[in-house]
């Protein structure tokens, strides 16, 4: 049995830079402009918060009113999201108490209708939960004991209906839920490891691929690994970078060094020269 994963404390500073730019957000929306709108400002400094932390993420409100939510998953087990406006920055929601540390928060379109409408966490326990954005009620969660470690997930349509799937790598197999009914689709029969796991058609056959920033591109529907020549960085992305319909994969390490853009189809680095 493999022992549970030790969840990671921030450090001094990084705790520091996220309570100094939420800070920023409540000293710069003063009462006295009474305004509803964030200033372009205070919507940077959101969006920097959210890529640069797997602990936040935001999203706009549903019904179009001013501001911006974002949610922050703290260490001591729960899940809040608050409201950031020209008025300042209040909590609107808290979750119940979580089955280990939260490792993780992102915004997701589950539906597959091209509209965010689920709030998902990964917790140290290996739980998944996922809570509607419209009333912030549970939609799913993953069941006690069903995993001993989830290492990574992201949310993505890899098969053929609109629906998308929660894909994750759990107890080193990679996994689907639909996103829909929330009954598991595909469990992988090979070991396959990665702390981020991104999903897309990455080498332009019409299939989406499973891309672990362990260095494997596997094909969504069979599980076969179609590409393993090259070593990834901790953080990837997939962005269609030369406008041909087909994403890139960037990669850098978080901790600082080069970046490398791979295009997956042609089996090569890209190189800018």
């Amino acid at each position: 049995m493999m022992p549970l994963p030790i969840a990671r404390i921030p450090s001094l500073a990084r705790v520091c830079a996220v309570g100094i730019a939420l800070l920023s957000l409540a000293v710069s929306a003063t009462p006295v402009r009474a305004q509803a709108e964030l200033s372009y400002r205070q919507y940077r400094d959101l969006s920097r918060l959210a890529d640069a932390f797997d602990h936040v993420a935001q999203f706009e409100p549903l019904q179009g009113e001013p501001g911006m939510f974002f949610v922050v998953a703290e260490r001591l087990g729960t899940v809040q999201v608050l409201k950031a406006d020209g008025r300042g920055v209040r909590v609107v929601w808290k979750s119940n108490q979580l089955a280990g540390v939260p490792e993780e928060v992102i915004i997701a379109d589950l539906s597959g209708d091209g509209l965010d409408d689920a709030l998902l966490c990964r917790t140290a326990g290996a739980r998944i939960y996922a809570w509607g954005l419209e009333d912030f009620a549970p939609l799913w969660e993953s069941l006690s004991g069903e995993y001993q470690a989830i290492s990574c997930f992201t949310v993505a349509n890899v098969d053929e209906d609109p629906v998308a799937e929660i894909v994750m790598v759990a107890d080193n197999r990679i996994v689907y839920i639909d996103g829909g009914s929330f009954t598991k689709q595909f469990t992988s029969i090979n070991d396959y490891e990665g702390t981020r796991v991104r999903c897309g058609d990455v080498d332009g056959d019409g299939r989406a691929e499973i891309v672990l920033n362990s260095g494997k591109v596997v094909d969504a529907r069979s599980g076969e690994v179609e590409w393993e020549d090259e070593t990834f960085y901790g953080k990837i992305e997939l962005l269609d970078l030369d406008g041909d319909g087909i994403p890139e994969l960037i990669t850098e390490d978080p901790e600082g060094g080069p970046l490398k853009v791979f295009d997956i189809g042609g089996r090569r680095e890209v190189r800018f020269q």
